[in-house]
């Protein structure tokens, strides 16, 4: 009768200590797309072989300072391939910003971070030995850890261009 109380016992501590998911983290709402397939769905995509759809990144822009709704996904491909997708959504007002590295198998600390911006930005200059036009978020309400710390900058794309 001791060894049953005994094994039951262990096994009510072990399930209690098994590793339950958190569920109040969100579920991504992307697949782990390739870069081709990426593209084919309509996303502005990046990486080490280049980017794509960038046009669809200026249109977004375009309307945030029209303010028209929109709306785009950027993904951003690392060394390895694996996606690390850039969700914006315009209302009129401000910009939703989601961040989900939740395919990235090197990135640590896979999560989906959320917060909402009333600022986007482009600039167009050198970035280290690279020129082009670089698009960023600020005046932000959350930060859930910004690209440039000391600008309050969320980094959104670089797109090199050929310097004239």
């Amino acid at each position: 009768m001791n060894r049953i109380i005994f094994l039951m016992t262990i096994l009510i501590l072990l399930s209690s200590c098994s590793s339950q998911p958190n569920l109040n983290e969100p579920k991504s709402q992307h697949t782990d797309l390739s870069y081709p397939e990426a593209e084919k769905r309509g996303y502005v995509v990046a990486g080490p072989s280049g980017v794509a759809n960038v046009d669809l990144l200026e249109n977004f822009f375009q309307d945030y300072q029209n303010k028209k709704t929109n709306k785009v996904t950027i993904a951003r491909y690392t060394d390895e391939g694996d996606p690390i997708y850039v969700d914006l959504v315009y209302d009129g007002k401000k910009i939703l910003f989601t961040y989900d590295n939740t395919w990235d198998a090197f990135g640590g600390g896979q999560r989906i971070r959320k917060t909402s911006c009333t600022n986007l930005g482009k600039r167009t200059g050198s970035r280290g030995d690279q020129y082009g036009t670089e698009y960023f978020l600020t005046s932000c309400k959350d930060d859930i850890g910004f690209s440039d710390e000391d600008n309050k900058e969320y980094y959104i794309l670089f797109i090199e261009e050929v310097k004239k």
